[in-house]
């Protein structure tokens, strides 16, 4: 099956912004970071030596989808293998008019992210434990998911449910290759990110945004 991808590349001005974003709500991200910090001494949450400017980054990536509008036609979301809490939590800290679900099949992980929205009383958030196969994804709800699925097995796991719209975080060769391995023919849209040498964090990623009908 033949699909087609639009591609856009985003200059180092979206990433500007995102930095902004994360400077405008500062004291809550941080907060967020120190409650990961101390869950991820208990159980793995991400990885052991990972380093507090490394979190920030992956905060700020997290937030790409602010400035290029991409939330704007849910007013939920679930972010799907969340781990510990990303990008549901920053997202939900920033975007605090959304409902954001955060979903894991980790029973212990989610136990942490509970802690982490009651500590930083996000009221917006939830979460759900156990597969999103066992979750009936309403129209109205968006999939956000982060480094968690390929994107056949995403299709897979979601079956006949009624969703209509997916925000992945991939590797831009990953995510181009298993586009072409789906047999689904959706809408693709790829968003590789163009922020220069000096910004290796993020060389080789990109951003893609999958819809049942077009935009």
């Amino acid at each position: 099956m033949k699909h087609k991808i639009e591609k856009t590349r985003l200059d180092h001005s979206i990433l500007h912004q995102s930095r902004k974003i994360y400077f405008d709500n500062e004291e809550k991200l941080e907060r967020y970071i120190e409650c990961l910090l101390e869950w991820n001494e208990k159980i793995n949450m991400v990885s052991r030596t990972v380093s507090r400017e490394t979190l920030r980054e992956h905060i700020v990536h997290s937030l790409l989808p602010i400035p290029l509008n991409l939330l704007r036609n849910h007013t939920e979301w679930i972010d799907s293998g969340t781990g510990g809490g990303l990008p549901g939590i920053p997202l939900g800290i920033c975007k605090n008019e959304l409902s954001w679900i955060l979903n894991d099949n980790i029973r212990k992980k989610i136990k942490a992210v509970d802690d982490i929205i009651d500590r930083l009383n996000l009221d917006n958030c939830r979460t759900i434990a156990k597969s999103i196969s066992l979750i009936d994804i309403k129209p109205a709800t968006g999939i956000v998911t982060k480094h968690a699925f390929k994107i056949p097995d995403l299709f897979r796991l979601l079956g006949k449910s009624s969703w209509k719209t997916i925000l992945m975080w991939k590797g831009t060769i990953d995510a181009e290759k298993e586009i072409l391995e789906s047999r689904q023919n959706f809408h693709y849209k790829i968003f590789e990110f163009d922020f220069g040498k000096e910004e290796n964090f993020y060389e080789g990623k990109c951003l893609v945004l999958i819809r049942k009908t077009p935009p």
